[in-house]
């Protein structure tokens, strides 16, 4: 039987106010046009993006014309490529300056989707059992403790039976992410906040602990993780190693995805 988790609780206030400071002041910094399409293409062409595609084809067929939501989204990149492929995109966000940034960036390319101000841990009432896909990345490490479970049982919430939700974050295992952190937290210069990546084995507890009745868990960018974080962050040389694999990709890749499937029958009986 689904649980059905308590998602109304609000979260502490030490933490939520530690966020919206930490987003507000990353929300400042504007990309340029150029910088931004150079983003989104990298997105679009690498293995993230491939993955996200072939599991969703594989669950529906097809993108075009699926209800999306993207929760804390901030600018909406993945919520763009979706809506480019044809979905009906929500973007969900507490930020007002995220959301400013998102309508001129879906503006600028043609694109349609709705905003909605709102705390992925406060009601979801509204938005309950509405949408085909919820999908967040870069979110639900952000948070300590139970939230971590509520914050997978808030895609849980949003989904209708049938859907499926797909969670990206930071892998545990990637021990190049890991010093780059250590490094930059050691510096004083880390400007993300509280951020506890999430094993493998965590993210799918934790997801199945939110009520989702069948999760697959994946990793990968080994070589992507040590060319962003040190080549070129550290060492401050031009380098892109986003599209190369690597047989340690499964097991100390720097991004970890969750995909779970809400079942049509876990309403049956109660």
């Amino acid at each position: 039987m689904a649980i059905e988790p308590a998602i109304n609780k609000m979260p502490h206030p030490s933490l939520a106010a530690q966020g919206s400071r930490v987003w507000d002041r990353l929300w400042r910094h504007v990309p340029s046009i150029e910088k931004d399409d150079t983003l989104l293409a990298r997105e679009r062409d690498g293995h993230r993006w491939g993955e996200l595609s072939r599991q969703i084809k594989g669950t529906f067929g097809s993108l075009a014309g699926l209800r999306t939501i993207e929760l804390g989204a901030g600018r909406g990149d993945l919520s763009v490529l979706l809506a480019q492929e044809g979905a009906k995109v929500t973007l969900l966000d507490a930020s007002a300056k995220a959301h400013d940034q998102a309508r001129k960036r879906f503006d600028r390319l043609g694109l349609e989707a709705e905003y909605v101000t709102g705390d992925m841990l406060g009601s979801l009432e509204g938005q309950a059992g509405r949408f085909d896909i919820a999908i967040s990345s870069g979110v639900v490490e952000h948070f300590e403790e139970d939230q971590r479970t509520r914050t997978l049982a808030a895609h849980h919430t949003v989904l209708r039976p049938g859907g499926m939700a797909i969670v990206s974050v930071p892998h545990a295992w990637c021990f190049s992410y890991r010093l780059w952190k250590l490094y930059l937290e050691t510096r004083g210069w880390w400007p993300y906040g509280m951020e506890i990546p999430y094993s493998k084995k965590e993210l799918a507890r934790r997801a199945l602990d939110a009520g989702f009745g069948r999760v697959e868990t994946s990793a990968y960018g080994f070589w992507q993780s040590v060319g962003d974080h040190w080549v070129k962050n550290i060492l401050h040389r031009s380098v892109d190693l986003s599209g190369k694999r690597s047989v340690l990709d499964n097991m100390f890749g720097m991004t970890a995805l969750c995909f779970g499937w809400r079942t049509r029958s876990e309403l049956v009986g109660r």
